[in-house]
């Protein structure tokens, strides 16, 4: 499975912490899920301190190194309004600052069913 997510198996800018090699799988892919989550908790219990509000809380915006990307819509609350986004599109509500913990939580579950398959030499996570 680690050939389809060849990034997991190179060095990032922290190695130690984010590689998953063939010696102790299983291990190593709980320990990057369990990093990734925790430097995601740190960074959206950051920004909820300051009224931060990311706008476009995507998988695919956020990073197993905790960091994320897309700032287009991004805005810092003037006053505090837990419905606040600067997202003009996001007429839900998605991801307003109250719901950002929320999203970022729900990222880091599918990174975990994403994770799984590289957890098992077969790639099959159910056997």
């Amino acid at each position: 499975a680690l050939a389809h997510y060849p990034t997991l198996a190179a060095p990032t800018h922290d190695a130690d912490a984010m590689r998953i090699t063939d010696d102790a799988r299983p291990a190593a892919v709980r320990d990057v899920l369990r990093e990734a989550t925790r430097r995601t908790a740190a960074l959206v219990a950051a920004w909820q301190t300051v009224g931060f509000v990311h706008g476009v809380l995507n998988t695919d915006n956020m990073g197993l190194t905790g960091l994320t990307i897309d700032y287009g819509p991004f805005g810092f609350m003037d006053h505090f309004d837990p419905d606040m986004t600067p997202n003009t599109s996001d007429d839900s509500g998605l991801y307003r600052y109250s719901n950002q913990p929320a999203r970022c939580r729900w990222n880091c579950l599918r990174l975990a069913e994403a994770l799984a398959y590289a957890a098992v030499p077969d790639g099959d996570p159910s056997t």
